[in-house]
């Protein structure tokens, strides 16, 4: 407290350090009376500012995004850290970085959205963005740094959800046989993702330790990922291990790929190292595939199967798309729609929700059915066969 003229005060009282520069924050307060009504008015500032009524920091939109990134990769998976941050520097920092974060509105938000959507960016695209604005907001909130996180009260467009492709029976049978003598491992890949509904990243991540032949299981128990040319091998996407069991299939599968690893370690002279992968293209079994090979393996192999049916279409009209072909010509597969084959198999086939969902590594069940709803009409038409015949007409 400072009389600076008589009956005149100037008020101020420690805000603490601010968060991101460490610097003491103060807030003033000019004040006109005696003394003594000075002194309760400061105690009154110094009690609003511990209730929290002044903001603790004049972080930047950029400057929180610095923060939250450096708190999350001790959370996320490098990939994912590695991700983030590329969008943010790409389009969110030179549209928002240097905006006050208490300053920060919701109208300014939707701007950013409706802007990146006028420039070509797709919804599901823009969805991202804001959900990466608004973790970073929300843990903004319980750092103190604001009272509120204003992306709560923005409104992001709704992602569009593609319409999945999902390969028949009949041509995921053809592409394991094609890629089985192609590219052994890659066939391996494919039969291990239709047979378990594995990711990719937990594919590659398996040892031989991981596989029981005498009960017919495998534990998917981690997960590798790469992120600027290096691998990281971390939890599985949920962060917990599960063992699923293998029809005689799938033990055949790996016993095959199994005798092929011992073959080719023997022919090049190079030992099996102490637990090797299950996938992977070193005549030692050290060193597992990276995950985006299989991705870019796995689309050559697609276009090789859709390539005859393609160049008959283009001989009828020359500018064809893919698209264009019938349904079950179409090869244009992910790796991932792979999983989706195993999953849209079982619930088909009467398998029950928790279980399919346990068995790939859901979080919840109820996410299964929301991802997979088209494959029910089938139960719905037995279920309503069940209600028929249990009801009789006169």
């Amino acid at each position: 407290m400072r009389e600076r003229t008589p009956g005149h005060w100037q008020l101020r009282a420690f805000a603490g350090p601010d968060p991101v520069t460490g610097k003491p924050r103060q807030v003033a307060r000019t004040f006109t009376g005696t003394e003594r009504a000075a002194s309760k008015a400061l105690s009154a500032l110094v009690a609003e500012v511990e209730a929290g009524m002044f903001k603790r920091t004049t972080a930047t939109v950029g400057q929180l995004l610095d923060k939250w990134l450096d708190f999350a990769s001790q959370r996320q998976r490098p990939r994912t850290v590695y991700e983030n941050r590329s969008k943010i520097n790409s389009r969110i920092r030179p549209m928002l970085g240097t905006v006050r974060l208490d300053k920060l509105e919701p109208d300014a938000l939707d701007g950013a959205y409706r802007m990146w959507l006028e420039e070509g960016l797709s919804p599901s695209t823009v969805h991202q963005y804001h959900a990466i604005l608004s973790a970073a907001c929300r843990q903004a909130v319980k750092w103190g740094w604001i009272d509120k996180a204003p992306t709560d009260r923005s409104t992001p467009p709704q992602p569009v959800r593609k319409a999945m492709l999902v390969p028949t029976p009949k041509q995921l049978s053809e592409l394991v046989k094609v890629a089985d003598s192609e590219d052994p491992v890659l066939g391996t890949a494919v039969a291990l993702a239709a047979l378990t509904g594995a990711r990719r990243g937990e594919l590659v991540a398996l040892r031989w330790s991981d596989v029981d032949f005498v009960v017919g299981r495998v534990t998917i128990a981690r997960s590798l990922t790469v992120a600027r040319g290096e691998q990281h091998t971390g939890p599985t996407k949920t962060h917990a291990s599960r063992e699923l069991a293998l029809d005689p299939i799938g033990i055949e599968v790996l016993k095959r790929r199994q005798a092929y690893m011992i073959r080719l370690s023997e022919r090049a002279g190079s030992p099996l190292v102490e637990d090797p992968y299950v996938l992977s293209y070193n005549a030692n079994g050290g060193i597992p595939v990276n995950p985006d090979t299989l991705t870019h393996r796995f689309g050559k192999l697609c276009q090789t199967m859709e390539r005859p049916a393609l160049d008959k279409l283009r001989k009828i009209r020359s500018k064809a798309k893919r698209a264009e072909l019938p349904a079950g010509e179409r090869w244009s597969f992910r790796f991932h729609d792979i999983r989706h084959f195993s999953v849209t198999t079982l619930i088909a086939a009467g398998v029950d929700i928790r279980t399919v969902a346990e068995r790939h590594g859901h979080a919840k069940a109820t996410m299964t059915l929301d991802r997979y709803a088209h494959a029910l009409p089938e139960r719905d038409r037995e279920a309503a066969g069940v209600l028929g015949a249990a009801l009789t007409l006169g």
